[in-house]
C-alpha cells in the first residue's frame, strides 16, 4: 500500500491518538507533520500518542519526521509517545537509540 493515512482519536481528556496506516517514509513524512501541526493548537493535548500498528514501512525520513513531531509537541508542553510499532520499526528505533525518547521499552 502506498501512502499514509492518519486517523485521530481522543480517548481521554488531554490525550490525542494519531493512528497511522501505510508507509511512513520520504514521500509521506509531511502527512504526519501536518497532522501534528493541526492537532496541537486545536486540541492542546497534554499527551499525544502516535500509534504505529498500521505502519508497514518506516525509513530514516519517517524516523526523522517522528523526531520532528516530538520536538513540536515538546515546544507546546505536550509529550509525544509511540505505541504498537511492528518488529522492524521497533528494531530501527532501538538501533537509533530513540526508544527512551518515545517512551518505548
Amino acid at each position: 500500500m502506498d501512502g499514509l493515512t492518519a486517523k485521530l482519536e481522543a480517548p481521554d481528556p488531554g490525550t490525542v491518538v494519531i493512528r497511522l496506516d501505510g508507509e511512513l517514509d520520504l514521500a509521506t513524512r509531511d502527512h504526519l507533520s501536518e497532522a501534528v501541526r493541526a492537532v496541537l493548537p486545536v486540541f492542546r493535548p497534554g499527551a499525544l500518542v502516535v500509534d504505529l500498528a498500521g505502519v508497514t514501512v518506516l525509513d530514516s525520513a519517517g524516523i526523522g519526521a517522528l523526531v520532528g513531531c516530538w520536538k513540536l509537541a515538546k515546544e507546546t508542553g505536550c509529550t509525544l509517545s509511540l505505541r504498537n510499532p511492528r518488529p522492524l520499526a521497533y528494531a530501527q528505533l532501538r538501533l537509533t537509540g530513540l526508544l527512551p525518547v518515545f517512551a518505548l521499552s
